[in-house]
């Protein structure tokens, strides 16, 4: 966690899914957004860059809301070590479909940002999935050994992928049920993996997400200023 007087601002790519549920990429903006926004006194020097990243200028998410792409999938790809944290939204099956097919410049997103180091605790990387986001995860094959969650009703599907895409001499992925998890690091780099539930869910992880990178404090008064009611893991 950074020191209370560093100054410190997290670099957040969020990629926008054709057809996508809408709060899974909107979410963890609200909160993060917030952090940045509302800045509480007690932690006033922690502040979250967002950007989204599309394949192409705008995209229709849940087929009724157009969003702006900040960057384009090549150049967030050529520039990725530029990113703290890779936010994976889900979406249905008619979304997630045509991005598990192939070899698409979504799954090389994931698996350059997977691959990349984490020299300091400050320069601490996140890979960050909320609810089907984690078949991409899958499909790029970097889920091997970890602990994932996802919608309740996708387990088995995420399992199946996972199943196809890790190698044949490494371990399996378990994947749970619940709000979010911690998976810890990535075996592929210097990166922690952090995985939700489905759709709402997303926002309990970015709140914890705040947590880690932040404070705690920081954390819930972001949840008072938006009136959510976090539904916080204790371990």
């Amino acid at each position: 966690m950074p020191s209370e007087s560093s100054n410190k601002y997290y670099k957040v790519g969020v990629l926008l899914i054709p057809g996508g549920d809408i709060l899974d990429f909107a979410g963890p903006i609200e909160v993060l957004s917030h952090v940045s926004h509302n800045r509480n006194p007690d932690d006033p020097d922690r502040m979250f860059e967002i950007k989204t990243i599309a394949g192409t200028s705008a995209v229709r998410a849940a087929q009724t809301l157009t969003v702006e792409a900040d960057i384009l999938l090549p150049d967030a790809i050529d520039n990725i070590s530029d990113f703290n944290i890779l936010v994976i939204p889900g979406g249905p099956p008619s979304a997630m479909q045509p991005l598990l097919e192939g070899n698409g410049p979504e799954l090389e997103l994931i698996r350059k940002f997977a691959a990349l180091s984490s020299d300091t605790s400050s320069d601490e990387r996140i890979l960050f999935s909320v609810c089907t986001g984690a078949f991409l995860l899958g499909a790029a094959g970097v889920l091997a050994g970890m602990t994932v969650a996802t919608h309740h009703r996708a387990l088995d599907v995420l399992r199946e992928i996972c199943a196809r895409s890790n190698g044949p001499d490494e371990p399996a992925t378990t994947v749970v049920h619940k709000r979010y998890v911690d998976g810890g690091m990535l075996k592929t780099g210097g990166v922690r993996l952090i995985t939700s539930g489905g759709v709402s869910s997303g926002l309990d992880a970015s709140c914890y997400i705040v947590s880690q990178l932040a404070t705690h404090d920081m954390a819930v008064f972001v949840t008072r200023v938006m009136e959510y009611d976090w539904r916080e893991i204790k371990e």
